[in-house]
């Protein structure tokens, strides 16, 4: 009796301890599968950690070490638990496996087969499991020891280092598909957005670009270029230069001889040949910034000594522009000039009996800044000239002196713009001017200092890579300080629009304006508007025909009014780079309110230039 009490003790207390130490899951509940993944397993590997499974997903990382339908309970109707403790039951994710077996055979191992010799049925549920990925950078190499053929399944396979994985199926097809894009056929759509390009130094945006920037082609054929590089890359026949360390210098000399039936430009005037001599100079810098040009041309017409007055006169007009960048957006330009020259033969300004044509000259200079604020610029600018008047030669061998035409001239112009797009940049133009001569009083008694103001509204145009260049109109006017004189006012055109019709056609349209001195008794000034409109068209690269008319207006306001037409034909004939023939054939009319001086003049000219 006392040993068979005490057989039960000896059972319960094992069966107490098997309790206590065993990990069973609690009795309130019955485990399913995967009933652990509310607190997935933090062992194995740290660059595949755990992560939730639905309920019943055998391979989930928290149940690897459960082999399928193995040591499971199910918590749904109509599911058929297994029970026991199979092997390995224990080894965890780490831990030590008593199976003893390595462990990727383990994770292939086929399932094990009843004592029948079938396979242990899988329990039924109602939902599908949802398969493990496994990353390629935890995968390891197979034992060394072939196992048995495990069963395959796809997504394991395809993790396998090495594994040939199945093409990628075919998208679907798309009812609206995108339009396909073209970098450069987007770019060229109107209203297109194009990216911008890296800052430079300089704003190559502006209307006035560096010299290092590349231009279109807008020379007018038969034209020496005005730009450094490329030099010839509209003309193939046009000047090379020659380089000067940064500069580059385009000397050219032209030398013609002609016939004019009215040299005097008077009526009844007999016709004379005469010969021009005009040597020419252009030199731009190469300079990464900042900007210096010259424009040196000159000539002196020879008619003889049988003309009375003589026309042997000289010409010089000079200009030297210099812009230095001192920012992206600041800008400082001066420009000096210097002018020779003589008045017309039939100017009103000149005495009676003269025997040779005066000479005057103006010396000037201009200094402002340039300030851009994006697309807005704003420019001021302050100028000084100086005309000086020689004192003219009678035929009777006095002089008479031209002091009273001396005079000094300031002036400041003020430019704002804006650029509404890329080469299209309206502005306003505002100038006051003040000019006092040497002389209070002129040979007529009259006071000729004088203030004037003048606005233009024009813009700056570089359309479709043909029509580039300026045009502005506005209105002037000029007080005098003598109060018997009246005020000089009208309206004004300045600018030049150059339109490349075609490669071989080119037409130019120029206008200028500006209110000259004069010493006519009652007129207080000379208003002189011109236009003209010059044709170019290329019939060879070597063979350049030109058509040429204006129309030219002179206000001697208070007294009277010159109207001037002209048309001109020329042909140039470009033998090389370095040497050209040139003809012209031009008609003068002048129409006048002052009776008997309307005349007219016909010029035939043919001369050679040369150029390097």
């Amino acid at each position: 009796m006392t040993r068979w009490c005490s057989a039960p003790n000896a059972v319960g207390v094992a069966l107490a301890a098997a309790i206590g130490l065993s990990p069973m899951p609690g009795l309130a509940q019955t485990a399913g599968p995967g009933s652990d993944l509310l607190q997935p397993s933090l062992y194995g590997n740290p660059a595949n950690p755990p992560r939730f499974r639905q309920p019943g997903d055998a391979a989930a990382p928290g149940n690897r070490s459960l082999p399928p339908a193995t040591f499971t309970a199910t918590s749904r109707l109509g599911a058929t638990p297994i029970y026991g403790s199979p092997a390995g039951f224990g080894a965890g994710d780490t831990g030590f496996d008593s199976k003893n077996t390595p462990r990727r055979k383990k994770l292939a191992q086929t399932p094990p087969q009843s004592p029948a010799g079938g396979a242990t049925p899988q329990p039924e549920t109602t939902f599908a499991p949802v398969p493990s990925y496994t990353s390629r950078a935890t995968s390891k190499p197979a034992a060394s020891k072939k196992p048995p053929a495990p069963e395959i399944h796809p997504i394991k396979a395809a993790t396998r280092i090495g594994a040939a994985l199945p093409p990628p199926p075919e998208p679907l097809p798309l009812s609206n598909p995108p339009a396909e894009v073209h970098p450069v056929t987007a770019a060229n759509r109107p209203g297109a957005i194009l990216p911008v390009p890296p800052p430079q130094y300089f704003d190559y945006s502006a209307s006035t670009p560096p010299p290092t920037a590349p231009q279109p082609n807008t020379l007018t054929p038969g034209t020496v270029p005005q730009r450094p590089l490329p030099i010839a890359a509209g003309d193939p026949y046009a000047a090379l230069g020659i380089r000067a360390g940064s500069f580059l210098l385009l000397p050219s000399l032209d030398l013609t001889a002609g016939y004019n039936t009215n040299p005097e430009r008077v009526t009844g005037s007999g016709g004379a040949p005469y010969f021009i001599a005009a040597p020419e100079l252009q030199v731009r810098s190469d300079w990464e910034r900042h900007s210096l040009t010259a424009d040196i041309i000159g000539s002196y017409t020879e008619y003889g000594d049988h003309l009375v007055p003589s026309l042997n006169v000289p010409y010089l007009n000079s200009k030297i522009d210099g812009r230095i960048d001192v920012s992206r957006d600041t800008q400082i330009v001066a420009e000096g000039r210097y002018l020779v020259a003589t008045d017309n033969p039939a100017s009103p300004n000149l005495p009676a009996g003269l025997a040779q044509l005066p000479v005057n000259t103006d010396v000037g200079g201009t200094l402002g800044v340039v300030q851009t604020f994006n697309r807005l610029s704003v420019s001021l600018k302050g100028t000084a000239d100086r005309a000086v008047y020689d004192d003219s030669l009678l035929t009777n061998g006095e002089l008479e002196s031209n002091a009273d035409r001396t005079f000094n001239q300031y002036a400041g112009i003020m430019r704002v713009g804006y650029e509404l797009d890329q080469g299209f940049k309206p502005f306003v133009e505002l100038e006051g001017d003040q000019r006092i001569h040497d002389e209070q009083f002129d040979r007529s008694g009259l006071q000729r200092d004088s203030v004037g103001e003048s606005g233009k509204v024009g813009a700056a145009v570089d359309l479709f890579g043909s029509l580039t260049g300026e045009m502005a109109v506005g209105y002037v006017e000029r007080t005098y300080q003598d109060p018997t004189l009246p005020n000089v006012s009208g309206v004004i055109a300045d600018g030049s629009l150059l339109w490349q019709a075609t490669p071989l056609t080119s037409a130019k349209l120029t206008a200028t304006s500006q209110v000259y001195e004069t010493i006519v008794a009652g007129a207080s000034g000379e208003l002189s508007r011109d236009v003209s409109l010059q044709i170019d068209h290329a019939f060879q690269y070597w063979l350049v025909g030109t058509l040429k008319g204006g129309y030219g207006n002179d206000n001697y306001v208070g007294v009277f009014t010159d109207n001037r037409y002209f048309v001109s034909v020329g042909l140039a004939y470009k033998l090389t780079r370095e040497m050209q023939i040139r003809t012209e054939l031009r008609q003068d009319w002048l129409t006048t309110t002052e009776p008997g001086f309307t005349y007219t003049a016909t010029t035939a000219l043919i001369g050679l230039r040369l150029q390097r």
